[in-house]
């Protein structure tokens, strides 16, 4: 691995302090990065006797280096010295003094909102029908769409018994029977067939039966969701259309019921946090590896159902099924919502899909965040997710040659063309374990058509694979995937989609598609590099 520059080195220093910090920005051990800084002369950090904060709250209440250093005991230009050190040059628009704010005279007054707002703010002032909105704040919000998934049974019992009759717009409904691919229990046939009757007596076209795959994974391959569009779902991974620029979160079967009837939701307006993900992905390193990497960083900043914001240069070369996977793998982190700004890659996308017309909405370049997360994943290698914990995530390499019973690739997270690609590639002229069995779940029908067409499902069943209907996978309640006492299991997806047998004791790993691929065929967590030179 190539030794990082010595600027960018000191830059890591500054802002994470140990060796094993940095490490984890780049997916490498601590003492890897006390090596690099040996070859480069660097010492170990030292805390400054001011930090950037203390720095930054003074010039935000002065706006004046001989003020803020009298606060200090020293002089302006000691101040300033300070001030250059942490790169912060810009006069602040506001000064801040307790509970008020002094606009700056020489401030320009073009009659134009000077608001910093993020994008949650303008899309939930826009559906609400408010010229700005706060965060905190509740509004009442008018969704674009709304979807329900196999809980659609008792969204439509509460919508009955509220003695509602008829949905307000059947055009803007969608209902996607995605858990299981076959019903295993009367009961759960009885759901699916009232809700069956329901959609039909109501006139809901956008109805997606069982095998039609996840369903914000097919909403958005059917071309149902817009850049710009606010939506409503009640399924987990709710938020996913903001791979392509569109706001969208979970709520619950009760309250969709509401909304169906009214076409109104209340919901409060999110506080927001900005990801920036610099540098580019390397040799056998996937979008997966990203968001495992970041989960618990972002986690630990957005423990009150935060919205996100991705930016950076690696965001934008990444494709839409990149963008959806990394969505979703980041709703593990506890996330409310989260949104990929709109760019030339979305209008690529939407223009083969659909020829609806759309206005996207974008935050403005200052917005206020309520933090911001900034990572390189130039160094980044393959990551592995310990068993139980979002929040406990090391390089494959650490843990490689852990035995492996079980490997589920797709369902959730995973299952689209992007992620059977890389795994076809691995697993191509070659057989998995013989101790090992390996699943693949396609995330919809598009996909497992493509992958058929493309010659991959034919690569998975003569890799010994079991390839599954497009479905949510093996967690909610079909037989497939169910652990012994004792076997280990690594999953490109939750955890939940290893089917077990109760035992809380089991050791469920969560990788990357090539991670998975990869450990399928050696039986054991395998880092997949050496598949694919």
């Amino acid at each position: 691995m190539k030794i990082p520059k010595k600027k960018e080195l000191l830059e890591l220093q500054k802002k994470y302090r140990t060796d094993r910090k940095i490490g984890e920005v780049y997916g490498v051990p601590g003492r890897l990065v006390a090596y690099w800084r040996s070859k480069k002369n660097i010492g170990p950090y030292s805390l400054p006797k001011y930090s950037r904060d203390r720095i930054i709250d003074l010039w935000e209440r002065y706006g004046d280096d001989r003020l803020a250093g009298n606060e200090l005991g020293i002089s302006g230009p000691g101040f300033r010295r300070w001030r250059m050190e942490y790169s912060i040059k810009n006069k602040p628009p506001v000064l801040k003094m307790e509970q008020l704010e002094l606009g700056f005279l020489d401030t320009p007054r073009s009659g134009k909102s000077s608001r910093r707002e993020t994008y949650v703010q303008k899309i939930m002032a826009k559906k609400s029908g408010l010229k700005t909105v706060e965060t905190g704040q509740v509004v009442d919000i008018a969704p674009d769409f709304v979807v329900a998934v196999d809980n659609a049974g008792s969204t439509i019992s509460q919508f009955l018994s509220n003695g509602h009759t008829k949905v307000w717009d059947s055009s803007k409904i969608a209902v996607v029977l995605n858990h299981m691919p076959m019903s295993s229990e009367g009961n759960s046939a009885d759901e699916q067939k009232k809700i069956r009757e329901f959609v039909k007596k109501q006139g809901i076209l956008t109805f997606y039966d069982i095998g039609w795959g996840i369903s914000h994974q097919v909403i958005i391959e059917e071309g149902l969701i817009l850049p710009g569009q606010l939506v409503l779902g009640t399924d987990h991974y709710a938020a996913a259309p903001g791979c392509i620029a569109a706001y969208s979160t979970k709520t619950t079967a009760a309250e969709m019921a509401e909304i169906w009837s009214t076409g109104r939701s209340k919901d409060c307006v999110s506080q927001t946090i900005r990801v920036n993900i610099n540098g580019y992905l390397s040799r056998g390193v996937s979008t997966s590896d990203i968001i495992l990497k970041l989960i618990r960083d972002i986690s630990e900043v957005t423990a009150n159902d935060k919205a996100v914001e991705f930016y950076g240069p690696s965001i934008s070369a990444m494709t839409i099924l990149q963008r959806f996977t990394l969505i979703n793998l980041a709703i593990e982190a506890g996330i409310k919502s989260a949104v990929i700004p709109f760019d030339d890659v979305t209008a690529r996308f939407i223009k083969k899909i659909t020829k609806a017309k759309f206005k996207p909405i974008k935050a403005d370049t200052d917005a206020a965040y309520d933090g911001e997360i900034e990572a390189d994943i130039s160094y980044l290698t393959p990551q592995v997710v310990y068993p139980n914990s979002f929040k406990h995530t090391t390089a494959v390499e650490e843990i490689a040659g852990k035995h492996i019973n079980h490997v589920v690739l797709g369902g959730f997270t995973s299952g689209c063309l992007d992620d059977l690609e890389i795994a076809a590639t691995i697993l191509r002229g070659r057989r998995i374990h013989r101790d090992t069995r390996m699943m693949i779940i396609p995330g919809s029908r598009k996909t497992y058509l493509d992958a058929i067409d493309k010659g991959y499902i034919r690569t998975f069943v003569e890799s010994g694979c079991l390839v599954l209907s497009p479905s949510y996978g093996a967690c909610m309640g079909a037989n497939q995937g169910m652990l012994a006492k004792g076997e280990r299991a690594l999953t490109t997806s939750k955890i939940k989609s290893v089917k077990t047998n109760g035992d809380r004791n089991h050791e469920i790993y969560i990788a990357s598609p090539a991670t998975a691929a990869a450990s399928a065929l050696k039986g054991a967590i395998t880092d997949p590099r050496q598949y694919l030179l």
